[in-house]
């Protein structure tokens, strides 16, 4: 599915990350040629912070797709923007990582407000290791958004966290940073998820070209993983 980062210009683009923000943060029609792409390569669905013109490019997919799914991440400010995505019904909605890894009182109430109002309740991590621990020991959430990707950046400890998801047959990762910020060539990423149990993943994606590339390897490379 489509991930949102990029069109933030989230820090781990470095210099890209201004140029991207610039084009697409609040650019609706820039950001619906992205998801149209990667909607005609198979991807059915984004992984989105409702930021910009993020969440109405994403209605728009929602109603003019019938299969298109919508997940979300909150904001990790003041106002996580809960509502904003239960407006565009988000199936699942995770914790932003930086309120997941305080793992404090206010992260356990985010998860139980968000399973409170029918939604999944799914939890996203930046340092995956220590919030998974917590996670798996404290909460009943079975969906988790994580850094994943063949370098191990941004993985903590990457031996660990391989562990961790592999034996945990009852939960769902979904991986993000799956390219690794763009260092990894999309076969080699998705071949090295491929013999994980990741069952989706999140792809930053800031050409159609790219979109639809991308996209295909990575459903080829991830097929049957979640049946």
């Amino acid at each position: 599915m489509t991930g949102t980062s990029p069109f933030l210009g989230a820090a781990q683009f470095g210099q890209n990350a201004p140029i991207y923000r610039k084009k697409f943060m609040n650019d609706t029609q820039a950001l619906l040629e992205i998801m149209e792409a990667c909607y005609e390569a198979g991807g059915r669905g984004i992984q989105m912070i409702p930021i910009g013109k993020v969440g109405e490019a994403a209605k728009i997919m929602r109603e003019t797709h019938d299969d298109y799914v919508i997940t979300g991440s909150t904001t990790p400010g003041p106002e996580p923007l809960i509502e904003n995505l239960v407006e565009c019904e988000a199936k699942i909605i995770f914790a932003h990582g930086m309120v997941s890894d305080k793992k404090d009182e206010n992260f356990i109430k985010m998860i139980d407000d968000i399973g409170s109002r029918g939604i999944i309740p799914g939890v996203a991590a930046h340092s995956p290791v220590s919030t998974l621990k917590f996670a798996f020991e404290n909460t009943n959430v079975k969906t988790f958004l994580i850094p994943f990707n063949e370098k191990g950046l941004f993985m903590d400890n990457k031996q660990q966290l391989e562990q961790m998801v592999d034996t945990r047959k009852d939960c769902y990762f979904v991986g993000m940073k799956t390219l690794a910020a763009g260092k990894l060539d999309v076969e080699v990423a998705y071949n090295y998820l491929s013999k994980h149990n990741i069952c989706a993943v999140a792809i930053g994606m800031v050409t159609t070209e790219e979109a639809k590339r991308s996209t295909k390897v990575a459903l080829n490379a991830l097929k049957n993983k979640c049946e």
